[in-house]
């Protein structure tokens, strides 16, 4: 199994396909691993946490679904809002059976009905990050930084299976010609996991006007959108 992205998302990935008896590669086009995962604030949204019964708290899924969709002006995919919602509190035990530390602090953020967020007790993604990569690279996961993709490969026209990739090793950010073109092959499947484009200018002009070059953004250098484009090229959006 090829991930690609090393965040949150595609470490998870890694974890999951291990354990599932799969070898996996995870490709990180930058330097450090973790993308905009490992410099986030370190909070997440649980129904029943144990910070909230501590404050007598009653929420649940279909309530945060609630807010979720009414926030997203009901735009959003709803069997996967529905799946988030019902899981939260599954994230969580996973999350602290890996190691990760929590802080006693609740917070309501915007577009919840009421205080559910909780953090990491340095309010830090890494402090998340951290344990779930120490936990991919215990289950044998083989991790490549500097690894920039630029090209998915598919079979033939009209065929949706998708084979591999060409990836440049040893690339150096934001240089798109620097390293060595390599074909990598994924036997059991593809996993994209590359995450945000608020670092692309273009991109982001295309979803929204006003995202204008004077707009800064908290989301890390690399996060730009070479991996969206390439996922419109081959129709997987």
């Amino acid at each position: 199994v090829l991930v690609i992205g090393s965040g949150f998302a595609g470490i998870a990935a890694a974890i999951a396909a291990r354990e599932a008896g799969a070898s996996v590669l995870v490709l990180e086009k930058m330097e450090r691993f973790g993308g905009n995962s490992a410099i986030d604030s370190g909070e997440i949204a649980v129904v029943g946490s144990p910070q909230q019964q501590a404050r007598g708290i009653r929420d649940s899924a279909r309530l945060l679904s609630d807010d979720l969709l009414a926030n997203g002006g009901y735009l959003n995919d709803r069997a996967k809002v529905k799946y988030l919602c019902e899981h939260s509190r599954g994230v969580y035990d996973w999350l602290t059976g890996l190691g990760v530390q929590w802080g006693p602090g609740l917070a309501c953020a915007g577009g919840h009905s009421l205080p559910r967020i909780i953090f990491t007790r340095s309010c830090s993604g890494q402090d998340i990050h951290g344990p779930m990569l120490r936990r991919c690279l215990a289950l044998g996961a083989e991790l490549r930084n500097r690894c920039y993709v630029e090209r998915i490969i598919r079979g033939e026209e009209g065929e949706r299976r998708a084979f591999g990739v060409v990836a440049r090793e040893g690339y150096r950010f934001p240089d798109a010609a620097s390293g060595a073109p390599r074909r990598i092959r994924a036997k059991k499947g593809i996993i994209l996991a590359y995450g945000g484009f608020a670092a692309d200018v273009n991109y982001r002009l295309r979803y929204d006007r006003r995202l204008t070059a004077d707009i800064q953004t908290t989301n890390q250098p690399g996060a730009t959108g070479e991996l969206w484009r390439e996922s419109e090229r081959i129709g997987c959006q």
